[in-house]
Order: structure tokens, then C-alpha cells, then sequence
């Protein structure tokens, strides 16, 4: 099985680069010298400078029920072509991205006729990720699992905070939940009972979605019922979410310098109140209130606005402040400075396009600490080396933690003595590059990684440069 991926921007570089590393043979197609250049030199595929609307390279490629294609190219009308064009040539599987709000409401009546079997909408998926973190996370960060049974937050641990120095066993003793994760100076660790928290910690809380309330709730941070919302920025992402969060019955304010792009947001969002202006102007945050405001979202299109932005509507009084960032070096700021959160487009649309193209049995999958780690739900297969086995003897891989057990209506926080039983669904965390072990011991049939295809990609790039 290929992964053939049209256009190696942000989203489309990174779809590339997990899918290599987790094993799969990966071509990418982008017209660009430049992109084709940095693909080539930093990613373990093939790449081919080529039109991505054409069909010709991928009847070189040979391509066959088996592949898949994902258009990420700006262009969704290219990205529709490009599906089209390797149906015709036989491509098992398609996904397209396409953000345009009016395509996307057509393409419900004419998918199959365009042969766009998935269609992603990254600003669309980021909307609704910020909305949840919003209106129901009590703490940072937000992931369901289990039907929204089970929940996972990003809890920030201040130096005064009774947490600090606690060994994680005796976290559980507090509550019925597990730390499944500590993000420390820029890197994260998969904790034992022996590890202790530290004040400037971010831990990775799991567990009942009541219990985990409860146990934010005791630390300061119950969840608090938005009523108001003022967005930085203008673009398709604060449409969707702006949309979204006004049908819920939030007061949403967006401020946007282009003036165009104003009138327009008018049109499209009557009920939204649109600002023409400059987001960073501190007297203009002011004047809008930011003092009373619920949330805070910084949304343009630089990373160190959204960020500085965001510190400073925290600083000015808004209760929660989110800002929207694109560089990976960049993910693990937030704790850092001050704000309570930042979201990544690219990683939401890879978790997305990740649970698509692995399909099998993998029932939720969410990417963490800029993609180094995952979290996944899978049920256990009856003949899985797992199943009917204590958790305590079962051959986990380093930097991987089963997190919970759902086990039919029970949520279960498990222990050494926690045997694994045939159906139940299991949620772990786990580094990206130890995926592959965990799937196999819980019955998710994994791939045979192709060193021959890994040099044939180096030695056919080669000839083609």
C-alpha cells in the first residue's frame, strides 16, 4: 500500500512526514523546486516535482486499487481534479482537502461524482477542537474518548500548587484518575508511580470525564460556562468557529485589519460582531472589554502575534486565552508564558487523516506534544497476545501507558492487576514511533515496513533530480 500526497505545504509536509515514519511508502508530489527540495533532504520518501493536477505522474507510479491519494494543494478545486484524476486511474481510496464553506455544503450532494471519498477541512476540525476546549474543558487541552465517557486534559502545574513535588502514584490516592503524561522543558515523559510532579509541569490528566472534573475542580479550575468570546483575526478558521460557537449562544466579537474581509464576515455572520482594527492595539482591546471576556482567541496568520496577543488579553483580564500556532517549535510555549493553550491545524488535520488511512480497528486517535506522542482507542481483539493477561505481565513498549479500560458501561482506571479481557477498549499513550507495538499486542494487524521501498524511493528521486 502507497500514500501518494499532492502539495507539501505545512498540513501536507506533515501528513508525509508521520505517515513515513510510522512505515508506510509515501510519494510526494508538489510543483514547487523549493518544497520538493526540503521534502527530499528530511523525509524518508519519494518525491517528485510534477503538477499535481496531472495525470501523468501518477501513471509513472502505477498506481492501483491498493493506493491512496490526499490533495492538500491550496487550491480545492485542484485538490477535487486530482482525486478525480487517480480514480480514473484506478486509486483505491481519496481525500481531499477542501476549506471553502460553499464547496464543502455542494460537496454533500456530489462527493461520489467528484470521487472524493474523504473530504478534510482543517479550519473546520481546528473550529470545532477550539470550540470544545472552550465550552467544556475545565482545564487546558480537551480529547474524548469512549462516546465522551472518558476524558483527557492538559492540567498546568503552578509552583504553589498543592500537585507540586506529589510522586504521580499518589495523585491517584486524590482522585480516581491517572497523569498519563508530564510535559517538562520541552520534552514528554510517560510516567511511573516513582516520578515525581514538579511545579511548571503540564500533566496529561485521564479518567471518567466526571472524575476528572471533580479532580480539576479541586485544584481551582472548575469548568466556568462562556457566555462571551473575542476573536484576533478573520480568516476561514474564525468563520467556522465564530459560526459554531454563536449557534451554542456565545457573544462573539471578531476584530479583523482588512477591511474587505470585514464587510464581508458581516455578510456572512449576522449575528457576530465584527470590528474593523488592529487585534494587538491594547486601547482597542480595552474598549472592546477584554477584561469581561470568557475567552480569548488569537487566530491571524503569525505564529508570534497569535502568541504575544494572547499573553496579553491574559494579562489584561480575559479569563482563558488560546492562541493558534503553525511552527512545532512553538507548540510547547504555551505553559511557558502564561496563556492556556495553543492549537495546531497541521497535527488536528494529521490525527484526522491518520485515523482515515489506518483504518482497522483504531476507534479515536489524538496527536500530542507537537506529534511526538498519540493517544489512541482500540478495542482488544479476542486473539490479541493481550487479551485475558494482567496488565503487569503484558510486554508494553518504553514511552507507552494504557491509560484506561472501558470495559461495556464500566470506565475502568487500570493497575498492575487489571486483566485485559476480550472487546474491552483500551486507551494508551504512547510515543509515534512505538504505535506500531502497541497495535500489534491489541490485535490491530500492523504493516511489514519495506527497507527495499525506502531505497528505491532515495535511488528514483535521485534519477529523477
Amino acid at each position: 500500500m502507497r500514500v501518494i500526497v499532492i502539495g507539501a505545504g505545512k498540513v501536507g509536509y506533515r501528513i508525509a512526514e508521520t505517515l513515513s515514519l510510522e512505515g508506510y511508502n509515501v510519494v510526494v508530489i508538489d510543483k514547487d523546486e523549493d518544497v520538493i527540495r526540503r521534502v527530499s533532504e528530511n523525509l524518508d520518501v519519494m518525491a517528485i516535482r510534477a503538477n499535481g493536477l496531472g495525470k501523468q505522474p501518477l501513471k509513472e507510479l502505477g498506481v492501483d486499487k491498493d493506493d491512496w491519494l490526499i490533495a492538500m494543494m491550496e487550491n480545492d478545486a485542484g485538490n477535487m481534479i486530482s482525486c478525480l484524476a487517480a480514480k480514473n486511474l484506478g486509486v483505491g481510496q481519496t481525500i481531499a482537502r477542501i476549506r471553502d464553506p460553499e464547496l464543502i455544503n455542494d460537496l454533500a450532494i456530489s462527493q461520489e461524482d467528484v470521487a472524493v471519498d474523504y473530504v478534510i477541512n482543517p479550519e473546520g476540525s481546528t473550529a470545532r477542537e477550539i470550540s470544545r476546549w472552550i465550552t467544556l474543558s475545565p482545564a487546558g487541552q480537551l480529547e474524548d474518548f469512549a462516546e465522551g465517557r472518558v476524558q483527557i486534559v492538559q492540567v498546568p502545574v503552578k509552583l504553589a500548587s498543592p500537585l507540586a513535588g506529589m510522586p504521580i502514584q499518589a495523585v491517584g490516592q486524590l482522585a480516581p484518575i491517572l497523569v498519563a503524561g508530564i510535559s517538562r522543558d520541552g520534552r514528554l515523559i510517560i510516567p511511573s508511580g516513582a516520578d515525581r510532579i514538579q511545579g511548571g509541569d503540564e500533566l496529561f490528566v485521564t479518567g471518567k470525564s466526571a472524575d476528572v472534573t471533580a479532580f480539576c475542580d479541586s485544584l481551582g479550575m472548575a469548568p466556568h460556562k462562556p457566555r462571551n468570546l473575542l476573536i484576533v483575526g478573520g480568516g476561514r478558521l474564525s468563520y467556522y468557529l465564530a459560526k459554531d460557537l454563536v449557534s451554542q449562544g456565545l457573544a462573539v466579537k471578531i476584530i479583523e485589519s482588512n477591511l474587505a474581509r470585514c464587510q464581508e464576515l458581516s455578510e456572512l455572520l449576522p449575528q457576530v460582531l465584527v470590528i474593523h482594527g488592529d487585534g494587538t492595539d491594547v486601547n482597542l482591546l480595552k474598549a472592546e472589554n477584554i477584561a469581561e471576556m470568557d475567552a480569548f482567541v488569537a487566530l491571524t496568520g503569525r505564529d508570534e502575534e497569535n502568541l504575544l496577543v494572547a499573553l496579553l488579553a491574559k494579562q489584561l483580564g480575559s479569563r482563558r486565552a488560546i492562541a493558534k500556532v503553525s511552527r512545532p517549535n512553538y507548540i510547547h510555549l504555551s505553559g511557558t508564558i502564561g496563556i492556556d493553550g495553543v492549537v495546531t491545524p497541521s497535527l488536528i488535520t494529521t490525527a484526522e487523516i491518520l485515523r482515515i488511512v489506518r483504518g482497522g480497528r483504531i476507534m479515536s486517535l489524538f496527536l500530542i506534544f507537537g506529534g511526538e506522542a498519540e493517544i489512541m482507542e482500540l478495542p482488544v481483539d479476542p486473539s490479541a497476545p493481550a487479551a485475558n493477561t494482567r496488565l503487569r505481565d503484558l510486554p508494553m513498549p518504553r514511552e507507552s501507558l494504557v491509560t484506561t479500560v472501558v470495559r461495556g458501561d464500566e470506565v475502568i482506571v487500570p493497575r498492575g492487576d487489571t486483566v485485559i479481557k476480550p472487546q474491552d477498549r483500551v486507551i494508551v499513550i504512547c510515543k509515534v514511533e512505538r504505535n506500531e507495538a502497541i497495535r500489534r499486542l491489541f490485535g490491530e494487524q500492523g504493516r511489514i515496513l519495506d527497507g527495499f521501498w525506502k531505497r528505491l524511493a532515495r535511488t528514483r528521486l535521485t534519477s529523477r533530480n
